[in-house]
């Protein structure tokens, strides 16, 4: 039986991890024919960065181990800001308990999270929402490898998009708040482009420095708006 205060941290968890499903089995199909079975629940397991796994796919064939893991590092390094938050909510639970649940922390946990009550902030509600979501993305990206030669290739070409129709959905509340993060996502997306199509930027690099320029800019616009 679930706990009454546990109840929405639960619909959260399962609200994202729904989200997760086709996203981490089109990880799994994608991961099937560069690594093995073990190594993708593996990647997910320990890495579970859903846009860094998949960058982390396609820079295989292009990039050394070394650009792989900046850019994995680059991309995933806003979970540093989102645990800062994180950990603030829960500065009364013990350390171990803010060190642990730092490790589950992502882009939609930490959205559902950051508007929780006084009375929401403990750890067993965020640990039910963080971890929920977490057996979603590792669970389905074990599925999607072993489904992957029966999937039609339309079901595969069409869960490919959804890591970004989820990424539209939280951005869009933003957006709704204030401006310049529309701003801030328009330039990431103009650089990226623009640096995709030189030809002597690799495509990992490419990413990377769309997301320096565009956290810069978020910086600059958010000083400007502070100096008002």
């Amino acid at each position: 039986m679930v706990r009454t205060d546990l109840k929405k941290p639960l619909m959260d968890g399962l609200t994202i991890g729904m989200g997760y499903v086709p996203v981490a089995v089109a990880f799994g199909i994608t991961a099937k024919p560069v690594m093995s079975f073990f190594d993708a629940v593996l990647m997910s397991f320990m890495v579970y960065g859903g846009a860094s796994q998949f960058l982390a796919l396609q820079m295989m064939s292009t990039s050394g181990a070394i650009a792989i893991v900046f850019a994995v590092f680059i991309l995933n390094s806003r979970h540093f800001v989102m645990s800062f938050k994180v950990n603030y909510d829960l500065k009364h639970e013990s350390f171990l308990k803010r060190l642990f649940l730092s490790s589950y922390v992502t882009d939609e946990g930490f959205a559902v999270t950051a508007n929780s009550t006084p009375e929401q902030r403990h750890f067993s509600s965020y640990a039910v929402t963080f971890l929920t979501a977490y057996l979603f993305w590792v669970t389905f990206s074990a599925i999607g490898y072993l489904a992957g030669e029966w999937m039609s290739k339309g079901w595969v070409a069409a869960s490919g998009i959804a890591l970004y129709a989820l990424f539209i959905a939280l951005l869009i509340p933003a957006v709704r708040i204030h401006y310049r993060f529309g701003i801030i996502a328009m330039a990431g997306m103009i650089i990226h482009y623009i640096m995709g199509q030189l030809s002597f930027v690799p495509s990992g690099i490419a990413i990377v420095l769309a997301i320096l320029i565009a956290a810069a800019l978020g910086s600059i616009l958010e000083r400007a708006e502070v100096s008002r």
